[in-house]
């Protein structure tokens, strides 16, 4: 028998050594592979896995041109779980200007709706209404900060006031003081004003009956003389042609002060 040479030993044992050595880091790759193949497949079951709330209709409310005798304006707001797993609904929280009901229902299962009745109020000026509804859930993909749903609306008014009240800010005893504001017509036909009369011994500019056209607007204007002193508040009222406004109230309000000089003395 033929012995092996001391060079073929060394080049058979580092051929081995290479070999377990390859074979070692295969398995360690081969174990890396599958810990983060299975961390994946656990990721991907927590994401799919979950809640899913879904605002029905959108994330926008949108009432279009409303007008004020439409005051409250009203909807009924529905939410649906597109998750597989059960939604809880912790709160519907209304901005300013807004109520809410209570939810109909606060756990949802994968595919029940809950609907929820709110109710916001119309501001004097016309203009764009813009509010928002805060709905806060279980839904991981939104949050602690909510979802929220925006009310919107176009508040058209066909008579304007500039301001809702008559305020007389300097008054004295025995002297004339006077408030003012402006009457638009927001419509689109002409429409008459009538009726002008004020109590608590407010005296208005206008007296008698005046048609203003679309867009067109006037001046209504207040005076006073106090004769004494304290908080002081009456109620100036007219009439109109607009099926809106057959009626319209404004209120004056102020505190007379005594004067300084002595002529105003009683």
């Amino acid at each position: 028998m033929k012995k092996i040479s001391q060079k073929k030993k060394s080049k058979f044992t580092m051929l081995l050594t290479v070999k377990r050595i390859t074979h070692f880091y295969t398995e360690v790759a081969m174990k890396r592979n599958t810990i983060a193949l299975l961390l994946f497949v656990l990721a991907t079951i927590a994401v799919v896995a979950q809640p899913k709330l879904e605002i029905i209709g959108g994330e926008t409310y949108d009432w279009g041109k409303v007008k004020p005798k439409d005051m409250p304006l009203k909807a009924t707001l529905k939410f649906r779980n597109d998750g597989n797993q059960l939604l809880t609904i912790k709160e519907v929280k209304a901005g300013c200007g807004c109520t809410t009901t209570k939810v109909d229902k606060e756990q949802l299962k994968p595919g029940e709706v809950a609907s929820v009745d709110v109710s916001v109020n119309v501001p004097g000026a016309s203009g764009a209404l813009s509010k928002v509804i805060t709905v806060y859930c279980d839904d991981p993909a939104i949050g602690t900060n909510g979802k929220v749903i925006w009310l919107k609306a176009e508040v058209v008014r066909a008579i304007q006031l500039s301001q809702q009240y008559l305020a007389f800010n300097d008054l004295a005893i025995g002297k004339k003081s006077s408030s003012k504001i402006t009457v638009k017509n927001n419509s689109s036909e002409n429409v008459t004003f009538d009726g002008f009369e004020a109590t608590n011994g407010v005296v208005l500019n206008q007296k008698k009956k005046i048609e203003i056209k679309p867009g067109a607007e006037f001046e209504l204007e207040a005076t006073y003389i106090p004769s004494t002193e304290g908080y002081f508040n009456a109620m100036v009222k007219f009439t109109t042609s607009s099926a809106d406004f057959p009626t319209m109230e404004v209120s004056a309000y102020g505190n007379v002060m005594k004067p300084d000089s002595p002529i105003y003395q009683k």
